[in-house]
């Protein structure tokens, strides 16, 4: 490959990344549009955030072993041009219910080059230097939940909800280009993997089996649960509690959007001299801290946006100061399947988030404290399986 291929494959791998937030967030702003178009309740659509997500989860068991059998670049195309589609076809729905079987379809291909791309990074880089790539694809991901509902409200006030979703399919065409023309093959031959259904489910049973992988990839999936308990419930932040309208969205994801791109670059500093553990127990620390902060200034202060949204900013700058480290810990886990390993690191963490947003937010989005809660519940728990995995690699440490 030529010497411009880590910075393509670095940027390629950041657009991949990019998709999930910005189907995610992108039509936040036009909830209420989306709402009265369809006539449909806030709950129900919320649901179409939960679809996507969990068919997204699911069908990363399917996309990294794909990785792992046909290459990388291969899926990658397939994914992004079904994305592609998937997007046209919600801005076409005629009703509501096609507009879900859509979004899910959108969930359904965009797993593909995510999980291709995570693959890629690990296949070209050494351990080190896929933390740095890691670390500055989480820099340039991070941008994409604070530009992504600025973009959408817009879009909202100039053409409508449906000029959101033509958005996106045009970002999907843009990295489809980048992957076909620009990018080659990364996957070495002796790792191809065989998608024979015994041997695939053996696999995916040995992974989970796994105890430092599943620790890991829980502990990651725990820890960012507690993040999306604010990006589904942000339409009820800003609309209900903060009494806002859809072209202020920035006030909650700029900041913690800062927050996250100054997590990653505290990150792609610190993996110069310090260990993937020591990073990983600095993120938790201050996330645990912002947690409970948040927490408590709910009993001694009336909510407002100085009261909410630096905790939860600095929340995101802990999670993302630690997950280039996990996910590059959970990859070596499982050296010859990393699309196999990606899969599953997908699954656990996206389907978390879909549980967020399906049976969580539904029932804590009208409380600031029983949001607050969750995201500490969560936090704890994650923290909790994080200090399980450190104890059982460090046993004479703890």
């Amino acid at each position: 490959m030529s010497r411009r291929t880590p910075l393509w494959l670095i940027l390629f791998a950041a657009l991949s990344n990019m998709i999930a937030p910005f189907s995610i967030d992108t039509y936040l702003p036009s909830f209420p549009a989306i709402e009265d178009y369809y006539h449909v309740s806030r709950e129900l659509l919320s649901t179409s955030m939960g679809a996507y997500l969990l068919a997204f989860s699911l069908t990363t068991l399917i996309w990294g072993p794909l990785a792992d059998r046909f290459g990388r670049q291969k899926i990658s195309i397939i994914s992004l041009a079904g994305f592609a589609l998937a997007s046209i076809g919600c801005a076409l729905a005629l009703s509501f219910d096609h507009f879900m079987v859509f979004r899910v379809l959108q969930g359904v291909f965009a797993g593909g080059v995510i999980i291709a791309a995570r693959a890629m990074i690990r296949d070209f880089f050494t351990p080190q230097e896929a933390q740095k790539a890691m670390s500055l694809i989480m820099m340039v991901f991070a941008i994409a939940p604070a530009i992504a509902p600025i973009i959408g409200g817009y879009l909202q006030q100039q053409y409508d909800w449906q000029s959101i979703f033509w958005f996106l399919s045009a970002y999907g065409v843009f990295t489809l280009l980048i992957i076909g023309l620009l990018l080659k093959e990364t996957q070495h031959p002796d790792h191809i993997q065989s998608i024979a259904l015994k041997k695939l489910f053996n696999s995916y049973l040995h992974s989970l089996k796994h105890p430092l992988f599943i620790r890991l990839v829980l502990a990651q999936s725990f820890i960012f649960g507690g993040f999306f308990v604010y990006i589904a419930g942000s339409a009820s932040l800003i609309f209900d509690h903060l009494k806002l309208g859809p072209e202020d969205f920035w006030v909650q994801f700029v900041p913690m959007v800062t927050g996250m791109i100054l997590g990653a670059l505290l990150s792609h500093r610190l993996s110069n001299k310090n260990a993937p553990n020591q990073i990983i127990y600095l993120s938790v620390s201050i996330g645990g801290f912002a947690a409970l902060l948040n927490l408590m200034l709910l009993f001694i202060t009336s909510p407002t946006i100085l009261t909410i949204i630096p905790t939860i900013s600095l929340y995101a700058f802990a999670l993302s100061l630690g997950l280039p480290a996990l996910s590059i810990l959970a990859m070596d886990c499982l050296p010859e399947k990393r699309g196999m390993a990606a899969s599953l690191q997908s699954l656990l963490q996206m389907g978390m988030a879909a549980l967020v947003s399906i049976m969580l937010v539904p029932f804590v989005h009208s409380s600031l404290f029983a949001m607050a809660g969750s995201m500490f519940a969560l936090w704890l728990m994650g923290a909790l399986l994080w200090m399980t995995h450190y104890k059982a690699v460090n046993p004479k440490v703890l």
